[in-house]
């Protein structure tokens, strides 16, 4: 039984009327009472038929969503297993690399790259190289019977001299450095420790080879020893 034919069997004659509460208050009718709890209920009858018609409504337009979700899926997986294709084949053309005429596979080359690798080696070489000149010229300076007796500015002038000359002896091997461990990185790619090596025997042997910049060779290892560090602590 509904709300609506609960409410309309109730014996509303025999229903006794509500005191008011004060007494210069009138009292309430029951008939008015009777006929708003009437309309409440018709109100509420009525929108519990509208309710079902619109839990269908939603229903059909959840499946409708639903299915159209469906097919975004399955066409977002057609898309999807075109990317892959296309992927695969990108894959596929990068794995078939060309060996370089000495048949090793190598890195791009770029002049830009070649340009900033040894322009670094130059600038960090010439830098290190004034500060070694400095010091090696100062000692002298102090330590030279000739220039003991010489005047301030002949002792400013050597030091001068032997100070932009060592910024560009090793501005020069650095630079060099840097240039054979890029070109080695393009031919043949074997890593840091390779890089390293060959550059080393290049810059190290042409140092060695010539008899009056023997003399800077610890200087020249110092610079490649802090280049490893710095190689080595960067991967780490």
């Amino acid at each position: 039984m509904s709300s609506w034919d609960r409410t309309r069997s109730i014996p509303w004659s025999r229903a006794l009327p509500v005191a008011p509460a004060s007494p210069s208050a009138e009292r309430e009718d029951v008939d008015l009472n009777r006929e708003r709890v009437f309309r409440d209920l018709a109100r509420e009858a009525t929108k519990e038929k509208d309710d079902p018609e619109k839990s269908r409504t939603s229903a059909d337009s959840s499946t409708s969503s639903s299915s159209d979700g469906e097919s975004s899926s399955s066409n977002g997986f057609r898309s999807d297993s075109g990317i892959t294709k296309q992927s695969q084949e990108q894959i596929s053309t990068i794995n078939k690399l060309e060996l370089n005429f000495l048949g090793y596979v190598g890195r791009p080359y770029q002049f830009s790259d070649l340009l900033r690798n040894t322009a670094f080696g130059a600038t960090i070489g010439s830098i290190t190289g004034m500060c070694f000149g400095f010091m090696d010229s100062l000692r002298s300076a102090q330590t030279s019977t000739l220039l003991k007796n010489a005047s301030n500015s002949a002792k400013g002038k050597f030091i001068f001299q032997g100070t932009y000359r060592s910024g560009m002896f090793f501005g020069g091997f650095f630079g060099a450095f840097h240039t054979v461990k890029y070109g080695v990185r393009v031919l043949v790619d074997p890593g840091d420790v390779g890089e390293i090596g060959l550059g080393s025997v290049v810059g190290l042997g042409a140092v060695f080879a010539k008899r009056e910049w023997r003399a800077s060779l610890p200087y020249a290892v110092m610079l490649v020893g802090m280049d490893t560090f710095h190689v080595f602590m960067r991967d780490s």
